[in-house]
């Protein structure tokens, strides 16, 4: 069928620009068809060009050296204006080409025949042409000829360009399409505001379960069906879009808000019972959303606020949630100190140890000290631990960092070695360091060199069930034992610590976590529990540590309890390591 030609040549760029058509890798198709086209009309030059702005370049060719022509003196430039093939019998009798240097060079061009690529919505952009050194006829079915095999060189083109627009699970349109359907949205100069909403209903961690066990054809079959629901029930036969592992996207105008929130909220209900499956498959429905228009900045800022309020709306268990800049910037806060932590981490010049004291409560006594990471930031000052070792260890930056704390921590005792005190200093390591498989030898290489005993260091852990569930830290703990370091864990009564586990640990010590303690002085419960787990502990044998004694009440309370040492602001605040000794001597 033949297509109208749009003239406007704003929008042809654009349409060619759409079709993200390379023009430096062969293409073993298209050259294919050259081929077959110079062999049906017997004639030495066969191309299929591209016109941009400025230039007319060659995707594919026979007999051309050149991959490029300016496009003040293409044939092609006059084709594209054209909805019908433009034939040139003698170009040197052409008074629009007789002068050009492609005909005036020696040996040059009197024949040509083009055909222009139209595009489904009318654009030419580019041609299939042949061309001679020779002047020649070209018959009217020789012109339909050629104007069919055009026809076949932009379905080619456009089905390619289409494909790549499509999640090839889903077969709906995908991240690339929604990326280009927000940026001619925000080009478009008419101030009307737009909803992305990006929409969670898959867990992830599952999905890939369920891949692994018995197959990823299972997980693409659910994909499809869950498409294909978004789609009837937010009545969107063309725009739901793919984004990614069980997460899809819409858009719609402002003012259709309350509308789709109502099919958002249907849908969520009927979901999980409209999605069958051979097996168990939990399905949901989270939507984050943020309102973009032509005042927005691009289409990746706009995707990464719906992302920022997909996770918001995960995160607090919420049906819909809109972006939220107060969020957002916790965000990046967070990636931007991954950022800088990546330079840091590599010179150390910003870390340094505080030492917060423990204090044995039977006579008093300074007991040792929990050495505590500080980063200075250069511009955003000091930064907390709680805040950058949980991004250090989703990266292998976690690493370097334990590395750099453990030698501090071992240089440190021996330098008060060296000054007659024998301080046994705690250090922090998590799960991830615990399964790393030189870490034994790490510690044990950097005692041997600083000449300090292994009874001088202590390990304080988090993650209790994660320790307990993985054999190779369980095997490191109990090595490092076995060498004659103390292990402790750390925080224990919080998150996931659980008493059978500490048949699993090989362990010296259990630390209170501070919000078990802070109200033992006024809460009978609390007393009742913290009194339960100390008589636990040392049933089994452990030290008690309390953390986060702040107050005398809190200091009497534990003693009337029998926990066995304690630390926190009520003795001292962390404690730079010049101020260690003169602090001690109140408590030796």
């Amino acid at each position: 069928m033949k297509r109208v030609l749009n003239p406007n040549e704003k929008k042809r760029l654009a349409a060619l620009q759409k079709l993200k058509i390379t023009d430096g890798n062969p293409d073993e198709v298209l050259d294919l068809v050259t081929r077959l086209t110079q062999q049906i009309f017997d004639i030495p030059i066969c191309i299929i060009t591209l016109v941009d702005e400025h230039r007319q370049w060659f995707k594919s060719k026979t007999q051309m050296a050149t991959q490029y022509t300016a496009r003040d003196i293409a044939f092609c430039d006059y084709t594209i204006q054209s909805s019908s093939v433009m034939v040139v019998n003698d170009a040197t009798r052409d008074p629009r080409f007789s002068e050009n240097p492609l005909v005036t060079a020696d040996e040059g061009m009197r024949f040509y025949a083009g055909a222009p690529l139209i595009t489904r919505e009318g654009f030419a952009v580019g041609s299939l042409c042949l061309a001679d050194k020779q002047p020649r006829d070209f018959s009217v079915q020789e012109v339909d000829m050629l104007s069919d095999l055009a026809a076949i060189v932009i379905d080619i083109i456009e089905s390619r360009s289409s494909m790549s627009f499509v999640d090839i699970v889903t077969r709906l349109p995908n991240r690339q399409r929604l990326m280009e359907d927000i940026t001619q949205l925000i080009k478009t100069p008419d101030n009307t505001s737009y909803l992305l909403i990006l929409i969670d209903t898959l867990d992830t961690l599952y999905a890939y379960d369920i891949g692994r066990s018995i197959g990823i054809p299972k997980v693409e079959n659910i994909l499809k069906d869950v498409g294909a629901f978004l789609r009837s029930e937010l009545n969107e036969n063309d725009k739901v879009y793919s984004l990614m592992l069980g997460r899809f996207a819409l858009i719609k105008r402002l003012d259709e808000q309350k509308e789709i929130f109502n099919q958002l909220e249907i849908a969520a209900t009927k979901i999980q019972r409209s999605i069958t499956s051979d097996i168990p498959i939990n399905v949901r429905l989270h939507a984050g959303y943020t309102v973009f228009s032509s005042t927005s900045s691009c289409a990746e800022t706009t995707l990464r606020q719906g992302m920022s309020s997909l996770h918001e709306a995960i995160s607090n268990n919420q049906r819909v949630m809109p972006y939220q800049q107060e969020s957002d910037v916790i965000q990046l806060r967070a990636f931007n100190l991954l950022n800088d932590l990546m330079a840091t981490v590599a010179s150390c010049e910003d870390f340094h140890l505080v030492y917060q004291p423990k204090i044995r409560l039977a006579d008093k006594k300074f007991q040792g000290v929990e050495a505590l990471i500080r980063w200075r930031h250069p511009t955003l000052g000091i930064i907390s631990p709680s805040e950058f070792i949980p991004l250090a260890e989703k990266t292998p930056l976690i690493t370097p960092l334990s590395n750099w704390v453990i030698t501090q921590a071992v240089m440190q005792i021996a330098e008060w070695q060296k000054r007659g005190a024998q301080i046994q200093v705690s250090i922090n390591l998590t799960a991830n360091n615990l399964v790393e498989q030189d870490l034994v030898q790490r510690i044990h290489t950097a005692l041997i060199l600083h000449q300090v005993s292994p009874s001088m260091l202590e390990i304080e852990c988090l993650e209790t069930q994660t320790l307990a569930n993985n054999p190779h830290a369980v095997a490191s703990l109990d090595a490092l034992r076995q060498m004659g370091i103390s292990i402790a864990l750390d925080d224990f009564g919080s998150g996931y610590s659980n008493l059978n586990y500490l048949q699993k640990i090989p362990a010296d010590t259990l630390k209170l976590d501070q919000s078990l303690i802070q109200g033992i002085s006024n809460d009978s419960k609390s007393k009742v529990i913290v009194k339960s787990m100390i008589e636990m502990a040392h049933a089994l044998s452990f030290q008690v540590v309390a953390e986060g004694v702040e107050d005398n009440d809190t200091l009497l309370c534990l003693e009337e309890l029998r926990c066995d040492s304690v630390q926190g602001f009520y003795f001292s605040r962390p404690l730079q390591h010049d101020q260690i000794l003169e602090w001690s001597k109140s408590y030796t």
